[in-house]
């Protein structure tokens, strides 16, 4: 019976409180700590451990750095599992419990996936994407604050790395409300956070290009971690907890550009 399956919920977005509307919509048992975007699954090393023999824990967009039982059913849609062919996480849900998702799910899907122009493959008005922009940023935690931080970083510190690429020094850790100011202006949109995060948003050529120059940069700095998703390998975004050199980062976009514009190569 389906009744087996336990689930452990990931960070915080829209999609992840979908699912938890569904999980309550439908009686099935979860534990939800309201974790922020790479959640661990060691915080939930307590109640992973009371998990029963004939119950299936479901981990949900977790970074698996504890063991957990071999039967674990592992959802996600980053890295590896990333991609506009890979199944969204709700997609992932939906098809471990056998139910079809509503209009509202999947345009949630649709965003998680591929943002504004996902959504507007599936036919979505423009009513619908304010809707889901608005309610993923909210699940994210984005306060009236953040969005004014959004709009003063965009005005104060951002600068062109080219004329597709904006570059924005944030003021909040947040960064769905500056990109979701820029998403149709710029090709390109890098965001260092406070913290020094970096998160870039763009063609999958660059992010190619961004994790494999990671691979070089963690033996340096080996608490580095990146993680990539979205409609790869056409477009999706990049993170780490640490960021690049702005120099380097203007490198790979102006290489992918020079590239793009040159029919010889």
């Amino acid at each position: 019976m389906a009744k087996k399956y336990v689930f452990f919920l990931g960070g915080y977005d829209a999609e992840m409180v979908t699912i938890k509307e569904i999980l309550e919509q439908k009686g099935f048992p979860y534990f939800d700590k309201k974790l922020h975007w790479g959640a661990n699954l060691s915080e939930y090393r307590e109640e992973l451990a009371k998990v029963r023999w004939y119950q299936t824990p479901v981990l949900i967009e977790l970074q698996l750095n504890i063991d957990f039982p071999q039967r674990t059913v592992v959802i996600d849609h980053h890295n590896e599992r990333a991609g506009k062919y890979a199944k969204t996480s709700i997609e992932q849900v939906a098809k471990l419990l056998k139910i079809k998702l509503d209009r509202h799910q999947q345009l949630v899907s649709a965003n998680d996936r591929g943002h504004v122009p996902a959504m507007m493959e599936l036919g979505a008005t423009l009513d619908e994407i304010r809707e889901i922009r608005s309610f993923d940023r909210a699940c994210q935690g984005v306060s009236p604050e953040d969005e004014k931080k959004a709009e003063d970083a965009i005005k104060l510190f951002s600068e062109l790395l080219t004329p597709n690429a904006i570059y924005v020094m944030g003021l909040t850790e947040k960064t769905s409300p500056i990109m979701d100011r820029l998403y149709n202006k710029f090709p390109h949109i890098v965001i260092v956070t406070p913290n020094h995060g970096l998160s870039y948003f763009g063609p999958g050529p660059v992010i190619n290009a961004l994790e494999t120059a990671y691979v070089e940069f963690k033996r340096v700095r080996p608490t580095a971690v990146c993680w990539k998703g979205g409609n790869l390998p056409d477009y999706g975004f990049f993170g780490s907890n640490v960021a690049l050199e702005k120099r380097k980062i203007q490198e790979f976009i102006v290489a992918y550009e020079n590239k793009k514009n040159d029919p010889y190569r």
